[in-house]
């Protein structure tokens, strides 16, 4: 899918295998969080941890967001910096 980890939040609890990232739904234009590898969803990045992911799995048509579209929901605090 998309390569870039420049908004990853967590490593994915449920596959071990990719990082949940911040995305933007193409169509809607909402924010919320997918694993760059099952592509499980969350609607906030505090859900990862706390409660299941998503169960209708859509068709994952999403884009990297702006840094100023993901200060704008004040996501910048749950961004993994290296």
């Amino acid at each position: 899918m998309w390569e870039n980890f420049e908004f990853k939040i967590a490593w994915c609890p449920i596959c071990s295998q990719g990082w949940v990232e911040i995305v933007k739904d193409i169509e809607t234009k909402e924010l919320y969080v997918m694993c760059n590898e099952c592509e499980n969803e969350w609607d906030h990045p505090l859900e990862v941890k706390t409660s299941k992911a998503r169960t209708e799995i859509n068709e994952n048509l999403v884009t990297i967001p702006t840094i100023e579209e993901i200060q704008s929901v004040d996501w910048g605090k749950y961004i993994i910096k290296e």
